[in-house]
């Protein structure tokens, strides 16, 4: 837009047709610029209106994701707990299967024992004392089992003292 200054050098000084039409044409483009100035205003302030509605519409996604995002750690903090409880009650049913099987293992060795000594010294089966015989070896084997000696290392003839 032109200054006053500038718009008072380019008005006719005079007092006539020709300075009444050089006043009507300067106001016409001033009034054009100023019609071009409030257009261009308005197509910043549309501009501008439609990146508020793009930035709200980009909040709203971006809100909505949040939401998602969180949803999602919870359930997977579900998820994990729920497996680490699964991992606790598995080692601990692990653990007391492999008590059972070592158990397993020994009470056969003392049947097995049992048997040889019994077949080698070709005694007669009498449920009393095969049972008193049975308590007798079980405690050898764990006793021996706790000093470190292998389940498989024990044999009849270690036995044969405690059955006499």
């Amino acid at each position: 837009m032109k200054g006053d200054e500038e718009l008072q050098t380019v008005w006719p000084q005079g007092e006539g047709a020709s300075a009444g039409q050089g006043v009507w044409q300067n106001t016409i483009a001033a009034a054009d610029v100023a019609l071009e100035e409030a257009s261009r205003i308005q197509r910043g302030v549309q501009h501008n209106l439609r990146l508020q509605q793009e930035v709200r519409a980009l909040r709203e996604e971006l809100r909505k994701a949040h939401a998602e995002l969180d949803r999602y750690r919870g359930m997977h903090a579900r998820v994990v707990v729920g497996m680490r409880q699964l991992e606790e009650d598995n080692a601990g049913e692990v653990s007391r299967l492999r008590a059972e099987s070592e158990m397993l293992m020994v009470r056969h060795r003392v049947y097995k024992l049992l048997a040889e000594h019994y077949a080698l010294t070709a005694l007669r089966f009498d449920p009393a004392v095969f049972a008193e015989h049975r308590d007798r070896v079980l405690q050898h084997i764990l006793f021996q089992r706790r000093k470190g000696a292998p389940l498989s290392g024990i044999c009849a003839a270690d036995i044969g003292f405690l059955l006499l």
